[in-house]
């Protein structure tokens, strides 16, 4: 009796699932003759049950049926929103940069352009690894606060490329300590000296004239160990840099003549 009823339940959740799948629709099934409203509904509904990437293949039929038209234009904005919220950066990128394209002054083309960028921003990784979409978040957002300055989107734009910026001082960083690690200050201090140079309005600013300390301490080069010093010592004088700057002197018997 019981291995009817489980053969009964697997039937039952099998013919559930064909009807399912039946009655749900794919942009393939839609052609030239199907309307745009009939298109933008099964889209939304797709959507509303966070099936984002159908949501936002199906908006792209509206644009691919009925070009150049207001509908058409706000089935793209449609499509940007749905492949971000399902994060398919590549198809989200593709997109975005297809409605600049045809829209570079429309009222969404700054929306559009943020896109883009998040595209990129939302693929930064850790510190440790590539940061190539860091980089190309920052251009993206460059260019988004340079072509639409008064955008409501060129404020969220500045505060992704200090997050960015951040990210690549970091990394750096860690590749600077990389180096320290295994005896070769002179590439640290490369390094170290980008974020000094390239990066002061980020945290990793102090501790990377630090590490340059411990490279020159390391090179005997005294007189770049007092300038680094001093430098921590004017601006970070309460940070533990300037502390571990300190013992280290000390403990080198670095002093000024």
């Amino acid at each position: 009796m019981k291995k009817f009823e489980i053969k009964n339940f697997y039937f039952i959740v099998l013919v559930l699932t064909f009807v399912i799948n039946s009655c749900t629709k794919l942009p393939s099934d839609f052609d030239a003759n199907s309307s745009p409203d009939d298109i933008i509904k099964t889209a939304q509904e797709a959507y509303n049950k966070k099936d984002y990437a159908r949501a936002a293949e199906i908006y792209l039929k509206v644009e691919e049926f009925y070009p150049y038209s207001d509908i058409s234009r706000n089935s793209l904005v449609n499509a940007i929103r749905s492949f971000h919220k399902g994060s398919k950066f590549n198809e989200l990128r593709t997109t975005s940069r297809k409605y600049l394209n045809l829209y570079p002054n429309d009222n969404n083309a700054a929306y559009a352009k943020y896109m883009v960028g998040m595209s990129y921003f939302e693929q930064i990784i850790d510190v440790e690894r590539d940061q190539g979409a860091t980089r190309d978040s920052i251009r993206e957002f460059s260019e988004l606060i340079t072509l639409y300055p008064k955008s409501k989107y060129t404020l969220k734009a500045k505060e992704n490329i200090l997050i960015a910026k951040n990210q690549l001082a970091g990394q750096e960083v860690a590749v600077g300590r990389y180096y320290l690690k295994r005896n070769n200050p002179i590439s640290a201090i490369k390094r170290f000296k980008t974020v000094i140079n390239e990066h002061k309005n980020t945290p990793y600013y102090p501790e990377a004239i630090f590490r340059s300390i411990e490279a020159y301490v390391m090179l005997g080069v005294n007189n770049k160990v007092l300038d680094y010093s001093a430098i921590l010592k004017k601006d970070f004088p309460n940070s533990e840099w300037n502390i571990l700057a300190s013992n280290l002197k000390e403990e080198y018997g670095i002093k000024a003549d």
